[in-house]
């Protein structure tokens, strides 16, 4: 694909069990409905054995970079250009040629860094078979309140793995994503929140005002 042709210019941030999958769902996808495109993938890990179930990756991978073994299964497409970045996001500077950006990550300081340096982001996250999305369209009181310090956490609560439990809120929140990311490349309107649970279905957010109380 020629780099006159690209129209617009997309970073996803984290290719874990959110981030593989909205790439396997989004690229197929794009390169369907013919949108000329350059997805950078920006991810520093690489494959664990761990990983295999829930993140799009086999038994081959491990051991590689994340970002090297999508970008290798989507090679040499007309309209979809992926570009690998072997690293963690860190600065603002790493999304200055990003118009839109999909954070799928486990921690908050990469959250809040999207959150602050691009006008247009979706932040997915999950936890179990619930699943969270916010975007640059959310109330910023809500994205702060639902983005407080903590350590890393996995898409799979602590120990489910071990005794077979896998859950599948990743797997919502990567289709909200690719769901998201059509419809704004589309210019059609966009999911603003979603909170919600495979099990007990859609959940509310907490109320901004409570948090605006204790600040008084």
């Amino acid at each position: 694909m020629d780099d006159d042709s690209i129209k617009t210019r997309l970073t996803v941030v984290g290719l874990g069990g959110i981030g593989s999958n909205l790439v396997e769902l989004l690229v197929p996808a794009l390169e369907k409905i013919g949108v000329a495109i350059e997805i950078s993938l920006m991810d520093g890990d690489i494959v664990e054995e761990h990983n295999l179930g829930h993140q799009r990756y086999t038994s081959k991978d491990i051991g590689e970079q994340k970002v090297m073994c999508l970008t290798r299964r989507f090679e040499n497409l007309s309209n979809v250009k992926l570009i690998p970045i072997t690293e963690n996001l860190r600065t603002a500077s790493q999304l200055v040629d990003s118009e839109m950006v999909i954070v799928c990550v486990d921690r908050p300081e990469p959250r809040r860094l999207v959150h602050s340096s691009v006008p247009v982001w979706l932040d997915l996250r999950c936890s179990g078979d619930g699943y969270v999305a916010l975007s640059s369209d959310s109330d910023c009181e809500l994205v702060e309140m639902m983005t407080p310090d903590h350590e890393p956490k996995s898409c799979q609560i602590s120990g489910a793995l071990e005794i077979g439990n896998i859950e599948f809120g990743f797997a919502v929140a990567s289709a909200i994503g690719a769901q998201w990311a059509v419809q704004k490349i589309r210019k059609l309107i966009t999911p603003t929140e979603m909170l919600g649970s495979i099990t007990y279905g859609q959940l509310k957010f907490p109320d901004t005002s409570d948090k605006m109380e204790l600040k008084q």
